[in-house]
C-alpha cells in the first residue's frame, strides 16, 4: 500500500546533513552507538570529520526534527570491471589478507600490534591504501616475511582488466542503536536502514549522475552469518545484487565480506516502487 501523507510528512521532518558542514557534529556524534559492528561508531567518532573536511569521502548525518542522528551512510566514487585472469595476483592478496587476520587473532599479538593491524585493516577498507610503514610498526618476527611478500609484487601498479564502467561505493551505511527507539516511535512497517536508502541515499545518488557518468552503486557486505542475513536484506530490500558479471578493487578488510552492486540507471523508478509498497495491504496483514 502507497506510503501515507502523514509517513511523507514524517519523513521529511528529518534532515541529510554533511557531517562537516556543521561543526556542532563534533560533539553531536559522540552519543552515536552501534552495536553489531563498533568499527563502523569508531570511525564516526574519530576519522570521519576531518575525511569529510577534506573530501576523500562524503558523509551523511540522518537527523530527525529534533536534531538526533538516528544514522549515517558515507559515499565516494568508484570503478567496476569486466575482469581479465588474475587469478594467481588474488590468490597471494588473499594470502596477504589471511595473514594479516590470523596475526590480529593471535593471542600472542600485543595490544599495540592489534591496535596497528586493526587501522591497518580500516583504511584499506575505506581506500587509504596499504602503507609498508604502517606494517613495519607490527612487533612481531613475522613482519619481515610479510613485508618481504610485498616487495615481490611488481612495481608496476597498473591493473590490466577488460572494460571498466563508472560506480559510486556505499562505504558507510549504519543506524545509530541509541536512538532505536525513537524510530520505533514512528511505527514505520519499513526497517530503517530500507528508508533511509530510498528517501536519503538514492536522491544523492541522483544528483550525482546529473554531473558525472556512474553506472553502478555498490558495496561491501559484511556478514559471516550462516543464513546471509544481511546480504539477503540487502538484495531483498535495497535491490542490490552479488554476481560475478563485474569487479571491483577488493581491500583486504573486505576479503571477508559480498561485492554487490545495482545498475543505477532505473533506481528513481525502483524507488518509486518502494513508496508504492511502503505498507503492507491490509488484506496480507
Amino acid at each position: 500500500m502507497q506510503i501515507t501523507e502523514e509517513q511523507k510528512r514524517i519523513l521529511d521532518s528529518f534532515t541529510c546533513e554533511r557531517l562537516s558542514s556543521n561543526p556542532d557534529n563534533l560533539r553531536g556524534v559522540e552519543n552515536f552507538c552501534n552495536l553489531r559492528n563498533g568499527s563502523l561508531e569508531h570511525t564516526l567518532k574519530d576519522t570521519a570529520y576531518a575525511e569529510d573536511e577534506a573530501n576523500h569521502i562524503a558523509y551523511y548525518l540522518i537527523k530527525d526534527a529534533d536534531g538526533n542522528i538516528l544514522f549515517y551512510f558515507s559515499l565516494k566514487c568508484g570503478m567496476l570491471y569486466d575482469s581479465l585472469d588474475q587469478g594467481e595476483q588474488l590468490r597471494k592478496l588473499n594470502g596477504l589478507f589471511r595473514f594479516l587476520v590470523e596475526l590480529e587473532n593471535d593471542s600472542s599479538s600485543t595490544v599495540e600490534d592489534r591496535q596497528t593491524i586493526n587501522s591497518i585493516l580500516e583504511s584499506i577498507r575505506t581506500r587509504k591504501g596499504l602503507v609498508k610503514e604502517d606494517l613495519a610498526k607490527i612487533s612481531r618476527t613475522k613482519k619481515n616475511q610479510l613485508l618481504e611478500e610485498l616487495e615481490k609484487e611488481p612495481t608496476d601498479h597498473l591493473k590490466r582488466v577488460g572494460k571498466t564502467f563508472a560506480g559510486i561505493e556505499i562505504v558507510h551505511f549504519c543506524a545509530n542503536d541509541a536512538c532505536r527507539m525513537l524510530w520505533d516511535e514512528f511505527h514505520f512497517q519499513q526497517k530503517i536502514g530500507a528508508v533511509i536508502f530510498w528517501h536519503f541515499v538514492v536522491p544523492k545518488i541522483c544528483e550525482a549522475k546529473k554531473l558525472i557518468g556512474c553506472q553502478y552503486l555498490f558495496l561491501f557486505a559484511a556478514d559471516l552469518t550462516p543464513d546471509e542475513l544481511l546480504i539477503n536484506y540487502y538484495e531483498t530490500f535495497l535491490g542490490f545484487r552479488s554476481s560475478n558479471e563485474r569487479g571491483t578493487a577488493i581491500p583486504f578488510y573486505d576479503y571477508a565480506c559480498k561485492f554487490m552492486y545495482q545498475e543505477i540507471n532505473g533506481i528513481e523508478e525502483r524507488r518509486e516502487r518502494f513508496y508504492r509498497d511502503f505498507n503492507p495491504d491490509e488484506e496480507s496483514v
